[in-house]
């Protein structure tokens, strides 16, 4: 009996419904993974003056002197469209990638991005590949400010990149779990809340307040001018990547 409930309590129904009462929740699930490749749901921008630099490892040869692995990196729009796919066979220990209108095309918007380690080789591992990397960005050609990974977002089997999957963050039926940033917004010019949902549901979240809601997939920009922010959602991990603004200068970081 013992083992029944603890296996009802594992699953994806138990999970949520422990998040919507906070019986124990949940806020990352990777207990079932194994060999799998995982991603950050990463942000980019060029909109506004905006410019983004990405650098990322190669993981399978730091660690597992793997040499002949590559990298998938996906784009996506703000609202979840499929912008464009790269993959990355020739690789170094440490890699970059420019990230400005000319890389789309003109392109002058905002969403996510995320990156895939892949291997035709069978590791005899069962461990989870996670390249939390540094996004950077530019404001009016300022000095770059670089931020590591956020969240863990989306994953891939290691040897086959044909399906890629998410769920990593749990969510609950209610908007009942509150997030209060560490921070005093007071001394800045301004302030911008770059909102991601790594999940497939859809997320409801108030800052401050003011509701806002997230498709699957989708990005949102926030601005603030409180001096304290709170973030309630029915999302376990809804940290945002913060923007704030002084005297012409960028400071980037995740909540």
């Amino acid at each position: 009996m013992k083992l029944l409930i603890k296996k009802i309590a594992r699953s994806n129904l138990g999970i949520f419904l422990r998040n919507t009462l906070k019986f124990k929740p949940v806020q990352f699930d990777l207990g079932k993974l194994d060999l799998v490749t995982v991603s950050d749901a990463f942000a980019w921008r060029t909109d506004n003056g905006f410019v983004t630099k990405f650098k990322y490892s190669d993981i399978l040869n730091l660690f597992y002197k793997v040499k002949n692995s590559y990298v998938e990196i996906h784009f996506f729009t703000y609202d979840n469209k499929l912008l464009k796919k790269m993959r990355v066979k020739e690789l170094d220990l440490s890699n970059e990638l420019l990230i400005n209108p000319d890389f789309f095309n003109g392109l002058k918007s905002f969403g996510t991005f995320s990156i895939y380690h892949y291997t035709k080789e069978k590791l005899n591992d069962e461990s989870i590949i996670s390249n939390r990397c540094y996004p950077g960005y530019s404001h009016n050609n300022n000095l770059f400010s670089f931020v590591h990974g956020n969240a863990l977002a989306s994953y891939s089997d290691i040897n086959d990149g044909d399906s890629v999957k998410t769920d990593i963050v749990k969510t609950s039926f209610l908007k009942n779990h509150t997030y209060k940033i560490q921070k005093y917004f007071a001394d800045f010019d301004k302030s911008e809340l770059f909102f991601t949902n790594p999940t497939s549901k859809v997320i409801n979240f108030a800052v401050n307040g003011k509701n806002f809601n997230l498709k699957k997939g989708c990005s949102k920009i926030v601005e603030v001018s409180d001096e304290v922010i709170t973030i309630k959602s029915n999302c376990l991990f809804l940290r945002p990547f913060v923007f704030s603004y002084k005297n012409g200068f960028l400071d980037v970081h995740h909540s």
